[in-house]
């Protein structure tokens, strides 16, 4: 997996406070304080903006998840309840709007292939990026489910537990899930490996 991380940014620091947090969804909830939320963004921006590239792994589409993640959670603000972190819950809503993006652009994969079979039959290509689009076309031959949960847990080092609260099953799911995506994106991998070769 080591690929992978070579391709993505580097893991965000540890988890903000929770308190400073709850704070500041108390004052934007009971007045609307733009300044409050304001802050909210300043402090998470940059691990949704990471997690959002590592899921969708293409900088325009991560800036475009970044915003429209944060405009949800400005509409849904007001329903936000302590019950969870809220790093945790913008996490959640990060996850599903990158989950819907990769259903759309899932159907694309196979020109992709395509473009991937194209570059490697010239011998002069630089061998890295040849290496980094077929990770990223084994990543586009998940499924969504799977890519989201293979990216968690092999990029951003997530375990079992937060796998499963990010995306909102078990943790049995989530470890199945994870099982699977890895098997899913090993087999997508050789296959491609195999054709580079021929």
């Amino acid at each position: 997996m080591a690929e992978i991380r070579k391709f993505v940014r580097s893991r965000p620091d540890a988890a903000t406070g929770e308190e400073p947090d709850f704070e500041l969804v108390r004052q934007f909830q009971s007045s609307g304080d733009p300044a409050a939320f304001e802050a909210i963004f300043r402090r998470h921006q940059q691990h949704i903006a990471n997690l959002c590239l590592c899921i969708l792994r293409s900088r325009a589409d991560g800036e475009d998840a970044l915003q429209e993640v944060f405009l949800k959670a400005y509409r849904g603000m007001s329903t936000f309840e302590a019950t969870v972190t809220l790093r945790g819950w913008l996490h959640r809503i990060a996850v599903n709007h990158c989950r819907d993006v990769l259903e759309r652009r899932r159907r694309l994969a196979e020109e992709r292939d395509d473009c991937l079979q194209s570059v490697t039959s010239h011998p002069h290509d630089d061998s890295g990026l040849v290496e980094g689009m077929a990770i990223e076309a084994a990543l586009d031959r998940l499924d969504p489910q799977y890519r989201i949960a293979f990216v968690l847990s092999a990029v951003e080092g997530h375990t079992i537990a937060e796998v499963a609260e990010r995306s909102g099953i078990g943790i049995e799911a989530a470890a199945s899930r994870i099982r699977r995506a890895y098997k899913h994106f090993s087999d997508a991998y050789r296959s491609l490996s195999r054709r580079q070769s021929c």
